[in-house]
């Protein structure tokens, strides 16, 4: 069992990593055209996969 200040501590962290991502997304998107088929078939599967797992914290 965590203590309330590690568990905010836990989803402080959690939220600054979504932020992260964020920004990973964004300058992703800028680059995109730049990109090799290859490499953007390779994000797609990452961002699908990421998708799935936000859709669950959505419930």
């Amino acid at each position: 069992m965590t203590t309330p200040v590690e568990r905010t501590e836990r989803l402080n962290h959690l939220k600054d990593k979504m932020r992260e991502m964020e920004v990973l997304f964004e300058e992703t998107e800028t680059a995109f055209g730049d990109l090799t088929d290859e490499e953007k078939r390779s994000l797609k599967g990452l961002a699908s996969a990421i998708e799935y797992h936000a859709s669950k914290l959505k419930s």
